[in-house]
């Protein structure tokens, strides 16, 4: 009995909390930022997977081609978020060319294939990797293949991906970010965690 009563108190806790995660916006509200319903989009992932689909496609109606994604794996079918990737990067888009890696990479929505994720990584590099606006993400493109050539057991490879982030200092930038990020929300991890 005491361990239904808990359970049930967790269930209860759980579902007060869940109206605090994901509020309760009218979808139909023409004030809403657009900022606002794709965090709404991403959220319903977790909090309102019967609400995904309209937040997701009110949000690619807005302009988030990316909310496609959480519609794919709502669904199992990312297919429309693919063509939208390999659209975005054919004309150029870092985004695109990025998720269209990043699928590769991963086998999400594709069949895995690791050289035409290397590829992309690297077009995104050659276009973008001087942008002062794209650093982080430069970082985490090196971060990328250096996983890739590890898994591919390419130790040249590694090696050079490994001293661009040493030299870039990209783990300590990385960090700052986070620690920036979390200091935004009103989150402290305390001294002994900085």
């Amino acid at each position: 009995m005491m361990k239904y009563l808990t359970f049930m108190a967790l269930v209860l806790n759980f579902n007060s909390y869940a109206g605090t995660l994901f509020p309760d916006h009218d979808i139909n509200d023409p004030s809403l930022s657009k900022a606002t319903v794709m965090l709404q989009c991403q959220k319903s992932l977790m909090y309102a997977p019967r609400q995904l689909e309209a937040w997701c496609e009110k949000a690619y109606e807005l302009g988030y081609w990316s909310a496609l994604q959480f519609i794919g794996l709502h669904t199992g079918d990312g297919s429309r978020y693919i063509a939208e990737a390999r659209k975005h990067a054919e004309q150029g888009s870092p985004e695109g060319i990025i998720a269209l890696a990043y699928a590769y990479k991963l086998g999400r929505f594709i069949d895995r294939d690791l050289q035409k994720s290397i590829v992309l990584f690297k077009r995104y590099l050659d276009e973008y990797g001087d942008v002062e606006s794209e650093k982080m993400r430069v970082g985490s493109t090196h971060e990328e293949l250096l996983a890739i050539y590890k898994e591919l057991g390419n130790s040249e490879k590694v090696a050079e991906h490994k001293r661009y982030l040493e030299q870039s200092k990209y783990a300590e930038a990385k960090k700052a970010m986070f620690k920036r990020q979390l200091e935004d929300a009103g989150i402290s991890l305390g001294k002994q965690n900085q």
